[in-house]
Formats: structure tokens, sequence, C-alpha cells
């Protein structure tokens, strides 16, 4: 039972921060986000929630969606907050040499909630549609 309970509260830590994270970046005027914002949100991914967006652009895509459930506490609605996270870094990069993997990494999690997952989401049709615009 504490266990259950431990990992109900890492799930629930995990979707607080990544929530407030994505909440911060479509928060913002004009939906844009200067470089300090974003560096903020990786920051913060890896503050908190040991997340680092820089170390997990060289997992594989084949094993990118398994590396993150390694983490117990990124259930469903964790890699559907994540996979927007990225989403939005990839919009705002600079170059298209940076967004280009971030734009797969979010694609590959989506792709994998839309095959798995027991729910339909029109805002994961969206961010897919839209990935797919992007990588051309």
């Amino acid at each position: 039972m504490i266990r259950n309970d431990f990992l109900l509260k890492q799930i629930e830590e995990l979707g607080r921060v990544l929530g407030q994270i994505l909440m911060n970046m479509l928060g913002l005027k004009n939906n844009t986000l200067a470089g300090g914002q974003i560096e903020e949100a990786c920051q913060t991914l890896r503050d908190e929630v040991e997340l680092d967006v820089d170390q997990l652009l060289h997992v594989p895509l084949d094993t990118f969606v398994q590396v993150l459930q390694e983490n117990k506490a990124m259930d469903d609605a964790n890699l559907d907050r994540f996979a927007a996270i990225l989403f939005h870094i990839a919009e705002n990069a600079e170059d298209k040499d940076k967004a280009t993997p971030l734009y797969e990494r979010s694609l590959m999690i989506y792709s994998y909630l839309d095959h798995f997952g027991n729910i339909y989401s029109f805002d994961r049709s969206y961010y897919l549609e839209q990935i797919r615009k992007a990588l051309g």
C-alpha cells in the first residue's frame, strides 16, 4: 500500500510540474517563447523531474518512448504533456536543425499514445498534423 501511494504521489507530482511548464508556455502572448523561457522550461524539467531535454535528444527514436516510460511516473497523461512541451520548444527553436529532433520525439510520443492509448484526443490529432507538416 505504501509503495502504491508513493507511486501515485510521483505521478501526480510529475503531472503538476509538466502541467505548470505547459501552462507557462501556452500562457505567453503571441504564443512565442524567448530563448530564456525555453531554457527556463528545460531547467525546470531537469531540476524537478530529472528529464534533460538535451540528453533525451540523443536517445534513438525507436526506444524513445520506452526510455521515458522507465520513469514510473510517466503515465499516458504525463507523456502527453511532455510531448506538448517538446512540440512548443520545437515551434520556437531558432533553427530547423534544432527543431527537427524535438518534433520527431514529440511525434514518437503522440504516435505511441494514438496507437496504444485508450482515449481519442482532438488535441493529439492537431499536434500530429502540425508536426507532420513541420517535418515535411
